[in-house]
């Protein structure tokens, strides 16, 4: 198994032959892998764990806030979580990776959703696509490099009758054209330098 491309989906766990035995990693490289980037961030996820510790069903709430602290789920996170709640690391992966509203690599400040359903698609959003992608100068599914912007595709934000359409964060833009684009961005990027 090569550990870096594992993505906690849990075959390679239930195939092993030896799968009863305990295999920890060295000290140091476990300690590494634990370490919060910040020393607050352990008393966040300990205070996001025991705001739902004794509800059933916690699983979703809890990944649901330290997806909301943090924009994205930090490995010394659900490894904390997985100790608490004594759940499989790999279990909290399965679940993690399943919802695209986690995040496994972080993200920028703003999520900016840009619409390819059918209605949004034959009204032009690859064009809109295309010109966030010039503007940001970087790819859907990547993040500037200031931590600014996040720019993803998604097949629905529910507003059809606006179509093209985007969201940045909670922001809906609809009926948009490629030149209105770039002051959307500028008008975030603004607030962000104040």
């Amino acid at each position: 198994m090569d550990k870096d491309k594992c993505t906690g989906c849990g075959v390679c766990a239930e195939a092993c032959p030896i799968r009863y035995e305990v295999q920890l990693p060295p000290e140091e490289e476990a300690k590494a892998r634990s370490a919060y980037a910040q020393a607050t961030d352990e008393a966040v996820v300990a205070e996001i764990i025991d705001l739902y510790r004794d509800e059933p069903g916690n699983l979703l709430p809890i990944l649901l806030d330290i997806n909301s602290h943090f924009r994205w789920l930090p490995r010394p996170a659900l490894e904390h979580l997985s100790q608490e709640l004594q759940t499989p690391l790999s279990e909290i992966l399965r679940v993690a990776s399943f919802y695209n509203a986690f995040s496994l690599v972080p993200r920028g400040q703003h999520i900016i959703n840009v619409c390819l359903g059918t209605g949004c698609f034959v009204k032009g959003s690859p064009r809109i696509l295309a010109e966030l992608e010039r503007k940001l100068g970087v790819k859907h599914g990547e993040t500037t490099e200031d931590m600014l912007f996040t720019l993803e595709v998604v097949r629905c934000i529910g507003c059809c009758a606006l179509a093209p359409a985007m969201r940045v964060g909670d922001d809906t833009f609809g009926r948009l054209t490629p030149g209105q684009v770039g002051k959307i961005i500028d008008s975030y990027t603004k607030t962000a330098n104040l």
